[in-house]
């Protein structure tokens, strides 16, 4: 349960600093792309809140990846190669390992932090299905009437645009604007006040026609799944930002998909500003359901801006301004999950985590000892894989054989940058490992015995041995 929790409070502390990071990169593209299209900026937006789920899940993965690589290494055979060889390959910029930074957390804290925010998933959980549950519930109690011939004539006129096949048209009593409900057979609601012989047919087209471009764009399903992929950013700040600026954008993206059908731009914008005067006079209550409304957003006057400043085309240089922005939210991304930080067992001192990991040293391109050191009941040990025999010339070690031993580390002491380890049982082997950067140590085997003035202790060795880290473990 405890490693179960380091992963929930990693992933919540770096989430909060790489979603900042996404959330704000985006936003500076978005100002970038105001004069484009506004299904472009949707498609920003959503690419924003993918990034967002997606690189904090990605780097506590690839961090379980690397602490299951160093303790799942095998015990090798006379003529198999050390595995962590190729385990350092691949671009060192966006190697995880040698950018994560263990981050010490007390373990009342780490249990406190999990918890509360396994509630606020359930918590958040239940409120979507209260929302869903509430949705249905406004869907069951349309009903059908008789429809007036202007309302009919601007649902068929739409229907036809926009291609759709035969859509029910319902009329509601809980909604104050058009309304699309509904994701495999979706539904057309309309409020009451729309079933009279007073409304206009261009209002009800432009109306009808922006609800029609929801139903061809399937945005009730769509918006249903940013909903639950969203669930785990749900104590994030920026999150709510986010999700406005999808609902914002794909408001826009429906205008202008309507406006391109309609004759005027401009008469589609005197009618959404004609029947917002009248949703507005009725007060209608907060929205609490998924229903695609026309007046949801509380964005009008942009809406009525980018309809009016609309051009013909989206043109080269938007898409080109798109990509661009596409290219940098995606480069950043990556770049950001290169950079983590991993909660530490509280078993081990922050001095004694430095240490903590596999390390390796090779001769001719061939692995030939390993320090699989880890965190244990507040102290470090481990094991230590070796060849069977090294042979000194000029005071270097160099193996002589191919054949692997697997011994215990039986002692560990950290002094500042030094940590000393004893190998095996009686006839202990002395290792002496200083750090030189943060995943680099210089070791000298100091002898076979810890009494260095023994008559069977060999030459001392002179050219220490270069290992490097290559997975941190817990």
């Amino acid at each position: 349960m405890e490693t179960i929790n380091r992963l929930i409070v990693g992933y919540l502390l770096n989430s909060f600093w790489q979603i900042t990071v996404i959330a704000a990169l985006a936003f500076l593209c978005s100002t970038f792309l105001q004069r484009a299209p506004g299904r472009y900026r949707h498609v920003l937006w959503v690419l924003c809140l993918a990034a967002c789920v997606l690189v904090p899940a990605a780097t506590v993965l690839m961090q379980v990846r690397a602490g299951g690589q160093a303790a799942s290494a095998p015990v090798f055979a006379e003529t198999s190669a050390h595995v962590a060889v190729s385990y350092q390959g691949g671009w060192s910029f966006l190697s995880l390992r040698s950018r994560t930074r263990p981050v010490q957390c007390a373990p009342l804290l780490l249990n406190v932090a999990a918890w509360a925010y396994l509630i606020f998933l359930g918590l958040r959980f239940l409120q979507l299905g209260w929302i869903y549950h509430r949705t249905s519930q406004v869907r069951g109690s349309a009903y059908e009437r008789s429809v007036p011939p202007a309302l009919a004539q601007a649902a068929e006129t739409c229907r036809r645009l926009f291609s759709i096949s035969a859509i029910s048209l319902l009329c509601s009593e809980e909604i104050s604007s058009p309304s699309t409900v509904g994701w495999r057979n979706p539904v057309l609601l309309v409020p009451i006040n729309f079933f009279t012989d007073d409304i206009r047919e261009e209002d009800a087209i432009s109306a009808l026609s922006h609800e029609m471009a929801h139903i061809r764009r399937c945005d009730f399903a769509l918006n249903l799944v940013y909903e639950l992929i969203s669930v785990p950013l749900c104590l994030h700040p920026a999150t709510a930002f986010i999700k406005t600026r999808i609902a914002q954008t794909r408001e826009l993206a429906c205008d202008e998909m309507a406006v391109r059908l309609l004759p005027s731009g401009k008469q589609y914008a005197r009618s959404l500003l004609y029947i917002a005067q009248t949703v507005f006079a009725a007060a209608p209550s907060a929205k609490s359901n998924y229903a695609m409304g026309l007046f949801d957003t509380h964005a009008l006057e942009e809406r009525i801006m980018n309809i009016l400043r609309m051009p013909n085309g989206a043109g080269r240089g938007s898409r080109t301004r798109m990509l661009m922005a596409f290219v940098l939210v995606t480069a950043v991304s990556l770049l950001t999950s290169a950079f983590s930080l991993r909660v530490a067992s509280d078993a081990a001192s922050a001095d004694d985590q430095r240490f903590v990991g596999t390390w390796v040293t090779k001769y001719k391109g061939q692995t030939f000892i390993t320090f699989k050191l880890k965190a244990e009941n507040g102290k470090l040990g481990g094991t230590c894989i070796h060849v069977d025999r090294l042979d000194d010339v000029n005071g270097e070690l160099i193996p002589s054989s191919d054949k692997f031993v697997e011994q215990e580390i039986v002692q560990a002491k950290v002094s500042g940058n030094k940590l000393d380890l004893r190998i095996g049982g009686h006839d202990s082997i002395h290792f002496e490992l200083a750090l030189k950067g943060a995943n680099e140590a210089d070791v000298l085997a100091v002898g076979d015995s810890p009494d260095k003035s023994s008559p069977d202790q060999g030459p001392p060795q002179k050219t220490p041995w270069h290992f490097q880290r290559v997975a941190e473990g817990q």
